[in-house]
């Protein structure tokens, strides 16, 4: 997925924010950070509780990736409903896989660049 650009008025908030932030002490830029990061919590539990409500699940979790579920509430928390102990261990697994992915090279199949045919 490319970069998405700011439309002019987020461009013409966004200075306007940095213009504002120079003429703040740093107590209240802090203070102002704190708020924003607030808000975007927020901000992404109201997503969250939403996209659940319409059947959708998302996975948008503050946690380092190698910080593994280990108790049911922990689980409840992170897929936002009571695994059964198939799911967890399917979760934990497909983790697994992904964390250790290795690359088998026997598999890997190279061909040249046919442009001719273009």
């Amino acid at each position: 997925m490319e970069d998405m650009e700011l439309t002019s008025e987020q461009k013409y908030l966004l200075r306007r924010v940095e213009i504002e932030a120079k003429a703040m002490s740093k107590d209240e830029l802090v203070e102002a950070l704190c708020t924003s990061w607030e808000a975007r919590f927020k901000l992404k539990q109201t997503f969250i509780a939403n996209s659940r409500e319409a059947g959708f699940m998302f996975f948008l979790e503050e946690r380092h990736p190698w910080q593994q579920p280990e108790t049911r509430e922990e689980f409840e928390d992170l897929m936002g409903y009571a695994p059964t102990e198939d799911e967890a261990n399917d979760y934990l697994r497909e983790m697994w896989e992904i964390a250790t992915m290795e690359l088998d090279m026997d598999e890997i199949v190279l061909t040249p660049d046919d442009d001719s045919g273009l």
